[in-house]
């Protein structure tokens, strides 16, 4: 497990409490003085080493990388979208608007809009970015996305000219609350009842929030914001919370 904002061990909360409560072992790995990818590479190599030591005494291991950012977990968003078009048959989507952190979120999304939008209304897939990254990530992504459709024994490729990623709302730091964040995750809960959370979804719900006040998304266009998750950190530490209230 990465962890930007040490948290104290004698207080958990938030996700590690309940990775506890359901008997996981964590270790830790401190993102001080080290880039995200950084810190990736370490928390691989540990998971590589611990298989090791599992597998030797008979466990059998799947190792999930920082945010299930493999072809199979992005496959399960291809199918997402696919649902999505389903459950909507007389609805034509314009834009999906989703946070994205590591990518498999993006990758499977953007494959199945490609794949699966209607043929005459392409839905346009907006991937608020939660942390900093590097133009390399991009192309990462839309490769995650078509290892995704190879799964799927689908023909469609995607390439970045099918991705739209903005990197202007994760405020100075992934973990870091943002005051349009903070906004946002009170607005949404405050008009709608819906909890989103000031790492994440509450960042990328400002961004899509943004987009409307600035045009980007034109009036009369239908959205869909993908929730995925992560309203257990607005129970964690203050410096991730910040001032929502």
């Amino acid at each position: 497990m990465e962890t930007i904002t040490p948290n104290d061990q004698q207080d958990d909360r938030a996700n590690i409490l309940l990775d506890k409560i359901l008997g996981a072992q964590i270790h830790y790995v401190s993102m001080k003085g080290r880039t995200e990818a950084q810190a990736d590479e370490i928390s691989m190599q540990q998971a590589l080493v611990e298989k090791k030591h599992l597998e030797a005494n008979g466990h059998h291991v799947y190792i999930i990388p920082v945010g299930g950012a493999t072809p199979i977990g992005s496959v399960g968003f291809v199918l997402g979208f696919k649902e999505q078009v389903d459950q909507l048959p007389d609805v034509a989507i314009d834009y999906v608007v989703h946070g994205s952190g590591p990518g498999g979120t993006a990758a499977g999304l953007i494959a199945g809009a490609k794949v699966f939008s209607k043929e005459a209304h392409p839905t346009q897939i907006l991937s608020i970015n939660v942390s900093p990254k590097p133009e390399s990530h991009y192309q990462k992504v839309v490769d995650l996305g078509n290892d995704a459709l190879g799964l799927l024994d689908l023909e469609t490729r995607i390439s970045l000219a099918d991705a739209h990623f903005d990197q202007s709302y994760f405020g100075d730091e992934y973990e870091i609350p943002s005051e349009a964040g903070s906004n946002a995750i009170r607005l949404l809960a405050r008009t709608e009842g819906v909890l989103t959370d000031p790492v994440y979804t509450g960042k990328a719900f400002a961004g899509l929030l943004d987009y409307v006040r600035i045009g980007k998304i034109k009036p009369g266009s239908n959205v869909v914001f993908w929730h995925t998750g992560g309203v257990s950190a607005l129970f964690a530490e203050h410096k991730i919370v910040g001032e929502i209230v």
